[in-house]
This record gives C-alpha cells, structure tokens and sequence, in this order.
C-alpha cells in the first residue's frame, strides 16, 4: 500500500521490492499480480475475487502501517485460508512486535525478502526458513546475501507504467538499485532491510539493465536507488565509463546520490559523470550547523558540503540537497544555520523534512528518553508529519520552521525575513503557520 493521503497525483515509481519479487516469482512459474494501494481504482476486494490468490505479500514502511493493516483485514475477510506475509522496513525493524502490530498478518519477513518469499510460496517448513516471525516465533538471523547476481531484468508488464508520474505523461524514467547497504551510521536512518554490509552490483550487469529498460520500455532517465553511489570509486569509475563506451549517455540522462566526503569526490570524477550525461547528483546535507552534523553521526563537515556543491555546479551538473529539522539539539540558531548554508550553497533543488523517529534507530531511542516522542502510535504516522520536540522547539514551532523551509524554497528572500525573532506565543507566528498550512492545502 502506498497511499497515505487519498493522493490527488500520481505516485512517482512503483515499490522495487514487488517488482524484484514478483520479476523473480514469475521466472519461476507463478501467476503474479501486483496490486497498488496508491493508484489502483479497482476495490482489493474485486482483485481478490479476480485473482484468487493463495498467498499475498504486502510490502510497508512507517508511513503505511494503517493502510498495511486495513488491506490485511480486506484479504482475511475475503478468505481467511490466503497465507498473509509483511515485510519491509517498519516490519524489520519491529521483529516479533510485527505480529501483534499486524494482527491479522500470517508471517513477517526481516530483511532483504526475495530469496525469503520465494521458500515461503515454495511451501518449506517455516521453521526451516530462516529471517520470518510467526506464531509468535522468530527463526533466527538471515544472512545477507554476500552478492547481488541474482537481482533479474525488472519486468515492468507487471504494473501500468501511466499510473506513476515518473514513467507517464512524458516521463520516462524509472529507477535502478546498483548496490546495497550502508556502512555510515546516522542516528535518523532505518537501515532494518539492507543494513550496514555494502554489496555492489556488477557494473556489466547495471549496464545490461540500463539497456534493457531503453529497449524495451523507452526509459530515457535512470535514477540510481543507491545510498551511495560514489562510495567505491573504481566501481562508480567502471559504471561511468561503461556508459559512456555503450553510447548509453546519447539518449538516456542519469541522477545519483553523492557522499560530499572530500574523499569521495572531486572535478575528476565530477567531469566524468558529466559526460556519462548525469544531470542531477543528490546530496544529504540535512544541517548547516557543525554540531548538529556531529551529533547525528553524519560525518561530514560544513566545509566539505560547500566544496561538494561549488564543484558539483562547476563542471555543470544540477544538485538536489536534502535537509532534516527536529534531530536532537534542534534550536532556532540552527535551524537558522541550516538556511544560511541553504543560501551559500544554492542547490538547484532542495527539500526539507521534520524527522520522523522511526523504529529501532537510535533517533528513536534518544528522543525517546529524552521525552521527545509526542505521538508513538504509527497507524497515525504520514509522510510529512511531525511528531517530536526538541528541548527548545515545540512541535509546532518545527512545523513553522519546515513550513518557511519548504514556502520559501527558491525565493532568498523569505529566509531573509526577521522569523528568528519572532516570538514563540506571538500572534504573528500563529498566522504565519496556518497561512502555509493553507497554502499547502490549496496547493494539494
């Protein structure tokens, strides 16, 4: 399930873990029928009769708990008998409190769950397949896979490329996930399904994907899934320069996200994504205060984020840079940090967000002893929520911030206004949130 609001435009791509698991259950034989929450008109109640499956599988993250459990209802009141499986990041990271959270849910799966789902519809023991709770048991740690060869050519004929905005109505992209995993530690990420053990694909067979998706559904833009793409350098190097060898940077534009560790990038590397026709590099800034970096285990400095910016735009790629408020130590100085590097920085696009404390990150933990947490209850949770304090900073006060953030995005100007001196009951606040409040609204 994927929508969270009654969304009024369409989602940009479809979930990657169905397709990879549905690709791989039709390889072998089974009749696959991918349903979307976010897109489909069709009642699920109507699929299920169409359909009739014998066993439905429903990837969710933290935003998707309410809609997860209104489907799971749905299928188990239509036939109880249908083998009921969870997975993805919110289960993941919950484990055994999957089943009582996802009560009508027969089995959940931990972690990376292709080669999982593919022993369950095989109909093994579950006691015998490793990385699922059921009955109230866990089986014990899965192992990563070690490589990722056995990843399939996505078959997009398992979904309507029009219901997704990034593959319709003159879009024609989509995405692909070159390597998994992630060996920083960020106190704010959920890193339940692929952890911190980096994999890297193939670069021969990334190039094979690039192709197919050209030929055989006119993709024209690849976006790279990636945590980070610039983590091994003779890896990006070979990717980059396959494409470039293939004639893959003629007709099909590229967008990854960056690391702006000064050791993991520079003009070189930057000139040759270039001319592999990447137009947009994605940056996790998140601060522009030093302490706050720090203390969310980011990893980088102030210094490190202008110099990845002012090369990236030097040799003329386009950057997207990503900002989070409400992590611990949050204040109005800043907050009014982040904004100033925002204006030195210049980011072609950008977005911010109010964190969210998902399950099991040390975020979580921390605000959670800390008294931050203001709403635990994830069947209220939605993407763009808020849902924490700080010691300094109410939750409304957090949304006053990401609303001026997010209205003034693109206009300098906003940001130069006297909002750090406003004060915390004055009625020139109040307004200030509920005009962009309704901004937002007529906007939607």
């Amino acid at each position: 399930p994927q929508n969270q609001h009654n969304l009024k435009v369409k989602p940009m791509y479809p979930s990657g873990a169905l397709l990879l698991i549905g690709t791989m259950c039709k390889e072998r034989g089974y009749k696959i029928k991918i349903y979307d929450g976010g897109v489909n008109c069709v009642p699920l109640t109507n699929i299920l009769y169409d359909f009739d499956p014998d066993i439905v599988g429903i990837t969710t993250n933290t935003f998707q708990v309410k809609y997860t459990n209104k489907y799971l209802n749905v299928i188990k009141a239509y036939d109880n008998n249908i083998q009921t499986v969870i997975g993805g990041p919110h289960p993941s990271a919950i484990g055994l409190q999957s089943l009582t959270d996802f009560p009508s849910t027969d089995i959940a799966v931990m972690g990376e769950g292709e080669f999982t789902f593919l022993e369950i519809a095989e109909d093994n023991p579950l006691n015998e397949i490793k990385g699922i709770c059921y009955d109230g048991k866990y089986t014990g740690d899965r192992e990563p896979t070690t490589t990722l060869d056995h990843i399939p050519l996505t078959d997009l004929s398992l979904i309507d490329m029009d219901n997704y905005s990034g593959m319709s109505d003159g879009n024609n992209s989509m995405f692909i996930m070159a390597s998994r995993g992630c060996p920083f530690n960020c106190i704010y990420c959920n890193k339940s399904v692929f952890g911190n053990q980096v994999r890297f694909r193939k670069p021969e067979a990334i190039i094979k994907e690039i192709e197919w998706l050209y030929n055989q559904y006119g993709i024209n833009h690849i976006y790279f899934q990636d945590d980070t793409f610039n983590l091994k350098r003779s890896w990006i190097d070979e990717i980059l320069n396959l494409i470039i060898n293939s004639g893959l940077n003629t007709n099909i534009s590229y967008m990854a996200p960056f690391r702006a560790d000064e050791r993991l990038i520079d003009v070189d590397l930057l000139l040759l994504a270039k001319k592999a026709n990447l137009k947009t590099i994605f940056y996790g800034v998140e601060s522009g205060n030093q302490k706050m970096l720090d203390r969310m285990h980011k990893g980088l400095t102030i210094k490190e984020i202008k110099r990845a910016f002012k090369l990236t735009h030097g040799v003329g790629i386009d950057t997207t840079a990503a900002f989070i408020m409400g992590l611990p130590g949050e204040t109005t100085d800043t907050i009014k940090d982040t904004l100033e590097l925002w204006k030195k920085i210049k980011p072609t696009y950008s977005g911010f967000t109010i964190a969210t404390p998902f399950p099991n990150t040390q975020f979580e933990k921390e605000a959670d002893n800390q008294g931050h947490i203001l709403n635990s209850n994830y069947n209220e949770y939605r993407c763009g929520g808020s849902y924490i304090k700080t010691d300094e900073l109410t939750k409304n006060e957090l949304k006053f911030y990401s609303n001026i953030a997010t209205f003034g995005n693109g206009h300098e100007w906003l940001y130069n206004l006297p909002i750090f001196t406003i004060g915390k009951n004055s009625i020139l606040r109040t307004i200030s949130l509920v005009a962009m409040d309704l901004y937002k609204g007529v906007r939607s």
